[in-house]
């Protein structure tokens, strides 16, 4: 459990935001199979799906254990952190993994015209100081929102990397949303048109009023799932309790008995 966060939330919010976030690029993998893969390790229930985006998925995990571990340390946004961020991302999926643009890439079906790639580096820092300074500074967080989705409009418009943009900067977004320890955003796949229309529009203000739409409900979510996890951890400490003063006996396990046999030896 980290902070208000249950790790019965973490894997649920995980799972979800995998699927729609790949799901928005073009991933063809089912929920069930998303879960599959996130939580038992399986593989496609059906033919047709390419390793790429199995991978895309799998690699979701390790991106969240890295997101979830900086945000404890309270590291504030820098190139270093969005690079990795990218690198686990498409792990075993780039050749260029972690690595900025060192072509022109494009927007697929927009006119928008990407950052060159021999400014991303210094534009990735300006981005970086952009972002903190406001984010940090703001005195509610609705500032804070604010400040992360207009950033994100600015990523994307910048695109960064040779591909894996669109995944690299909702997982910024969620970054930001863990330093503060609220639910986490998950654009859901079928909003990916009006998503994009956003973007391509610079239109942060309605981009807020779906994140905050979201954030309301994940609220509910995020907290049953933590009262549940609470519950239950209380439970376990009576149980534990119990044992210890003699009002229940502690179940016996192989070890135990092995245990038992050890000691008969010596």
């Amino acid at each position: 459990m980290y902070g208000k966060y249950s790790q019965e939330y973490i894997e649920d919010v995980l799972v979800r935001f995998a699927y729609h976030s790949t799901g928005i690029e073009g991933n063809t993998l089912s929920l069930n199979d998303t879960r599959m893969i996130l939580q038992y390790g399986g593989l496609p229930s059906e033919q047709g799906h390419s390793l790429r985006e199995v991978y895309e998925v799998e690699n979701h995990r390790q991106t969240f254990d890295y997101i979830f571990q900086e945000a404890q340390e309270k590291q504030p946004f820098s190139p270093f952190l969005v690079r990795n961020i990218h690198r686990l991302l498409t792990d075993h999926i780039l050749v260029d993994s972690g690595q900025y643009k060192s072509v022109q890439n494009y927007i697929l079906g927009t006119d928008s015209q990407t950052t060159e790639p021999f400014v991303v580096p210094a534009k990735m820092q300006e981005w970086c100081d952009n972002l903190n300074q406001p984010f940090q500074q703001a005195q509610n967080f609705n500032d804070k929102l604010t400040a992360l989705m207009a950033s994100h409009i600015e990523f994307e418009r910048m695109h960064p990397f040779s591909d894996g943009n669109g995944r690299t900067g909702r997982m910024l977004i969620n970054y930001g949303l863990i330093l503060e320890q609220t639910p986490l955003l998950v654009i859901e796949r079928n909003y990916r048109e009006q998503y994009i229309q956003f973007e391509e529009n610079q239109d942060v203000k309605e981009l807020v009023n779906y994140a905050k739409e979201k954030l309301a409900s994940e609220q509910e979510r995020m907290d049953n799932l933590y009262k549940t996890a609470m519950k239950q951890k209380q439970f376990e400490k009576e149980q534990w309790k119990k044992i210890d003063n003699g009002q229940l006996k502690a179940p016996k396990t192989s070890c135990q008995n092995n245990s038992s046999e050890s000691d008969k030896k010596d």
